[in-house]
């Protein structure tokens, strides 16, 4: 199985505050390592705490947004609710006493280590803090598989009443197949070489009046990649060429050909071979995406429900103000 530790802190970033619950039996933390929360024994640490928080907020950061003091309050809680119930998690998995678990750690290690950039722009992890997240994520896995995560299926009436629900998002555009023959411009040339063009791309328009192959002209004149393929830009829609001639494009009928167009890239003359008008995606079409979207969604659910069991049994210390 691989690892779920993305899919649990998505879902863990939707859980509720663990509520405090301080007691007699608590394990104290080090005196040279403050604790940020005791889970039934176990302490999370504030400096690993500090990493998640620092990571967390470095996106706000990066964006140029200011962090306040209660915005940095509320992710510290948020991150340490995820610590929570990761460990919750490991320890459950743990009393599963799960097969060949030397091993599996060793793997997450080592593929946890190979995820480091090599160049010093993040620094590696103590060796230690690598034995114990991988210990984690290994454990955390055994105890959800154990659970049905990966057993989790969408009925198809699910599968179906979403399609209905959501079918407006599932729209085909409208697209053409359509080739073109374009005589470069460059930005800022001038009048003269603006007119050289202009005269070239003239001639080979009279070509095609003439009678001349369109795929053949494109191949001999065209300064564009397509014209190794006789100018086929193959099956667009709107968006993918110059807003010029989109409008010129999406106005031909199958078998039309165009006068003259200029974009930023030149002058062009288009044909269009097909058109295809918007359609909606049938169900058949979109039942994977949705299958695979909504076990998501289901394999999320589940695990909040887990995550709030195994809170209602555990003795949860919450350190932080």
């Amino acid at each position: 199985m691989k690892t779920v530790r993305n899919l649990i802190i998505a879902v863990l970033c939707a859980l509720g505050s663990v509520p405090s619950a301080p007691g007699a039996g608590i394990a104290a933390a080090p005196v040279d390592r403050a604790a940020a929360a005791v889970v039934n024994g176990t302490v999370i640490f504030q400096d690993e705490l500090d990493q998640f928080v620092e990571f967390s907020l470095s996106h706000r950061r990066g964006a140029g947004r200011k962090v306040t003091d209660e915005q940095k309050k509320r992710v510290e809680r948020q991150e340490l609710d995820k610590l929570i119930a990761m460990e919750l998690l490991a320890q459950a998995g743990e009393k599963l006493n799960p097969a060949d678990l030397s091993q599996k750690i060793q793997a997450r290690r080592q593929a946890i280590g190979s995820s480091v950039p090599r160049d010093g722009s993040v620094a590696a992890p103590p060796e230690n803090r690598l034995d114990n997240t991988a210990r984690r994520d290994v454990l955390v896995d055994a105890y959800l598989a154990s659970r049905g995560i990966d057993a989790i299926k969408v009925p198809e009436a699910d599968l179906r009443a979403y399609y209905e629900k959501n079918k407006a998002g599932f729209k085909k555009p409208e697209t053409i197949v359509v080739r073109h023959i374009l005589v470069k411009v460059d930005k800022g040339a001038s009048p003269e070489t603006q007119a050289q063009a202009r005269k070239k791309i003239e001639g080979i328009r009279d070509r095609i009046g003439a009678g001349a192959d369109f795929a053949v002209l494109a191949s001999e004149g065209s300064d564009c990649a397509s014209a190794a393929t006789g100018g086929d830009l193959g099956e667009i829609q709107r968006g993918f060429m110059p807003s010029e001639f989109d409008q010129v494009a999406f106005s031909l009928k199958p078998g039309e050909t165009s006068g003259i167009v200029k974009t930023r890239h030149g002058f062009h003359i288009i044909r269009v071979m097909e058109r295809h008008p918007e359609t909606v995606r049938t169900f058949e079409e979109m039942r994977d995406f949705i299958e695979q979207y909504l076990a998501k969604d289901y394999q999320r659910r589940k695990v909040e429900e887990i995550v709030e069991e195994l809170k209602r049994a555990a003795t949860i210390d919450i350190r932080i103000q």
